[in-house]
């Protein structure tokens, strides 16, 4: 079997609220075999700036690496990304992110040519089902006050989950969307957070979890001080409280914050997170498989963190494709906590593969996936609306 086609999607949404912030950019690899197999992947650069730079290393590796290449030989490609493109070694979110993307779909391809799903090649089932958590419920301008965010908590409550997560800095108490930037700007914005994450927990009760996230945008001093205050409404993690790059901070909040610290989107690769295992700076790790490396380099991670007898939670904000592959790691992985999920999109990413697990969960749960690879099939008739990139 030998790769003979590549296709590049860069998928712009229909966003179908102005509540919703920004525009989002998913970016999907179809890898096409001559055996007219084919594999799917996504970069996970579906927000921020880079999905552009996505789209063109995934053009540079599929026309340098991919073409005439036997997908089956999984480990062997990944290694020649890593090693032979001479950037894989020290390379960032763009460069780990092509080599996650193609990763995904080669998986893809090797379960659908033997019949089973991909955590069937990795080991096989853990468990029964997948724990999951629901995000993105809070992201709208229109939530400002305390009472606000408990009401829209108890709607996803109401949808049958028993563990959610936000960011209760992310709305000022003006409404408007802004980054905090390493201090929090005034005792109110400090105070109103509080009150969000109080509120939202006496609204759902002590058998929900909350988890608190932070986006890496504090500095040590707020990120402790906002965190002792939280202790009190007893959060499942604390997520990226500082700057995620920096081990020797992230320590200092764990020692000094009686809630699990939680951090890992912006780690690539088993080289990424070393020092954060090592230095048990982490109590959750929280690589994101379209980044950090793929399947192949996140189980990797999620050995070396179960050495440390630490827990994984991938990181997952892109499309379906991303949510798919996420529920094959879960199913394989005996460190695995809970599965970040996003059932409130609001734009029609979603009609990326003809059924999308992100809608198919009962409640906090989702069954294990039972079709071969990944267990999803693109939509084509949703993806030629998009523009596509063919190679050769």
């Amino acid at each position: 079997m030998k790769i003979t086609k590549v296709q590049i999607y860069d998928v712009i949404p229909v966003n179908r609220s102005k509540g919703w912030p920004a525009k989002q950019n998913p970016v999907i690899i179809r890898v096409v075999t001559d055996e007219g197999i084919y594999g799917a992947g996504e970069i996970s650069l579906t927000y921020g700036s880079a999905a552009k730079a996505a789209v063109g290393i995934l053009r540079d590796y599929a026309s340098e690496y991919l073409i005439g290449a036997d997908p089956a030989r999984i480990e062997f490609m990944w290694e020649g990304l890593y090693r032979r493109t001479f950037w894989g070694q020290g390379g960032g979110p763009v460069i780990y992110g092509g080599i996650s993307a193609i990763d995904e779909a080669l998986w893809d391809i090797k379960g659908k040519m033997l019949g089973v799903p991909v955590y069937e090649l990795m080991g096989g089932k853990m468990r029964d089902r997948i724990h999951l958590y629901a995000n993105g419920w809070y992201i709208d301008r229109t939530l400002i006050q305390p009472e606000e965010y408990a009401e829209a908590a108890l709607r996803v409550i109401a949808d049958g989950y028993d563990a959610l997560k936000f960011d209760p800095l992310m709305v000022t108490p003006e409404g408007e969307w802004q980054w905090v930037r390493r201090t929090i700007d005034s005792p109110k914005r400090f105070r109103l957070a509080v009150e969000r994450v109080r509120a939202v927990r006496e609204a759902v009760g002590p058998d929900v979890d909350i988890l608190i996230e932070m986006h890496g945008n504090l500095g040590v001093t707020d990120a402790i001080r906002l965190g002792k205050e939280f202790e009190a409404f007893k959060p499942l993690f604390y997520e990226e409280p500082v700057d995620p790059m920096n081990v020797e901070c992230m320590k200092k909040v764990s020692e000094n914050v009686n809630i699990p610290i939680a951090s890992g989107e912006r780690l690539y690769t088993r080289y990424g997170f070393r020092e954060f295992i090592e230095k048990q700076a982490l109590n959750i790790l929280q690589p994101d498989i379209g980044l950090t490396g793929g399947l192949t380099e996140v189980k990797k991670i999620a050995s070396y963190a179960e050495t440390y007898n630490l827990h994984v939670q991938p990181h997952n904000c892109g499309g379906p494709v991303s949510a798919a592959v996420g529920l094959q790691f879960d199913a394989c992985t005996p460190n695995f906590i809970i599965q970040e999920w996003f059932p409130y999109w609001a734009d029609d990413r979603y009609e990326i593969v003809t059924e999308a697990p992100d809608l198919q969960a009962q409640g906090s749960y989702s069954e294990i996936p039972a079709k071969p690879g990944l267990g999803i099939e693109l939509n084509d008739d949703y993806l030629r609306r998009h523009t596509c990139i063919e190679i050769p």
